[in-house]
């Protein structure tokens, strides 16, 4: 079966696992943790759906105690129908950043749960879209962890690019193994009495523990490999993440499963440029708007270069504070053009002139690489 011709019901959790409104956070991250998942809905005594929980959204939060109830930390998510089409529910998971969404029917009647999983396995009913070399839609140069850092700095990173796994090398950059946010939660977490989730995160009282004592087994593909072979690695190992490999097993790329739907909703929007922007924490609408004025700009630049039409435009920003009034912004930026990948990462204290910058320079990249496709014409018999 295509995947053009699915909907939500080939392909949903027919029995999810919820919670009830009235649990108490220490419950639910006991079920979270019990269960190897990230996030739950939340229904009342009726199982209407009510509100949606995970991961995410609670390690922003701090001193959040375990007695509260979870109607007080939920967030609100879209829920889709059984017969939507798999294409268009794939849609609403991206443009909502979630990593599953509740399938309802009247009343909100809890029916159903689709996860990024599912919609990745679907994918394979792609067959255009898998076969693309993992090359093409890798994120280059990832981020990873060494063996015998502290878990601390493992979970700092990962909190900074909303991932719950992150790959693990040894002191000469060989890829070990991979580290999830599950295998952590047993040993460094302690629940104290009253205690708050941030002392549940091992903000107080915290004691060494070296990566390598929670190591998985590693997840990957080599660099010549199809973005199927992937996907296929990832369902196997139960990994929401891919590492792609040298033949030395150094991390050259990564993809996750969040890429790969992503990746799939862009080449489907062919008539505009997906832009999106991940890790900034601010809600004033304002800034926003002011970044997407400026990128718009040079995206309108770029796409007079025939061959480089801008198909999507991706941002991951990170915010450090070397000390408590000042933010420096580190920004790392994925262009992906009819023709190529254009990376560009910089940073800068001020965030507008960042995104401006980077934004000149992958034009200024572009430009060039379009006069050099000329000059090789001109040369070519």
């Amino acid at each position: 079966m295509n995947i053009e011709s699915m909907v939500v019901k080939d392909i949903m959790n027919p029995n999810p696992i919820y919670v009830h409104v009235d649990d108490p956070l220490s419950k639910v991250i006991s079920i979270l943790k019990e269960n190897r998942i990230h996030e739950v809905p939340v229904v009342d005594d009726k199982k209407r759906v009510r509100g949606y929980f995970d991961y995410e959204h609670l390690m922003r939060r701090k001193n959040v105690p375990l007695t509260a109830k979870i109607s007080t930390l939920m967030i609100f998510p879209p829920k889709v129908e059984e017969e939507l089409p798999v294409v268009e529910a794939i849609r609403v998971m991206v443009n909502n950043g979630l990593r599953s969404l509740p399938v309802t029917k009247a009343n909100d009647l809890l029916t159903g749960l689709v996860s990024r999983t599912d919609f990745t396995r679907a994918l394979l009913n792609s067959p255009e879209y898998i076969n693309t070399p993992i090359s093409d839609v890798m994120v280059k140069d990832p981020i990873t962890v060494n063996e015998d850092d502290d878990v601390y700095v493992a979970i700092d990173k990962m909190r900074g690019l909303n991932e719950m796994t992150i790959p693990v090398v040894d002191s000469h950059g060989h890829l070990k193994g991979m580290l999830h946010i599950d295998d952590l939660s047993g040993t460094i977490w302690r629940i104290k009495e009253r205690p708050t989730f941030g002392e549940y995160k091992g903000q107080k009282e915290k004691k060494i523990f070296k990566v390598k004592e929670f190591l998985s087994p590693p997840v990957f593909v080599k660099s010549n490999a199809k973005l199927k072979d992937a996907i296929k690695q990832m369902l196997d190992m139960k990994s929401y993440v891919c590492v792609i490999v040298d033949d030395d097993m150094k991390p050259v790329g990564i993809i996750t499963q969040k890429d790969i739907i992503e990746n799939f909703v862009k080449r489907k929007e062919e008539e505009s440029v997906f832009v999106q922007i991940t890790g900034l924490e601010t809600e004033d609408p304002s800034v926003f708007d002011t970044i997407y004025d400026i990128v718009e700009k040079y995206l309108k630049k770029i796409n007079k270069f025939e061959n480089y039409r801008p198909q999507s435009l991706t941002f991951h920003v990170e915010e450090h504070r070397p000390n408590s009034n000042e933010i420096e912004y580190t920004l790392r930026a994925r262009l992906v053009t009819e023709k190529k990948v254009f990376y560009k990462t910089d940073h800068d204290w001020n965030l507008f002139s960042l995104f401006d910058r980077v934004m000149s320079s992958l034009y200024r990249t572009v430009r060039k690489d379009k006069e050099k496709e000329k000059e090789l014409r001109k040369i070519m018999p």
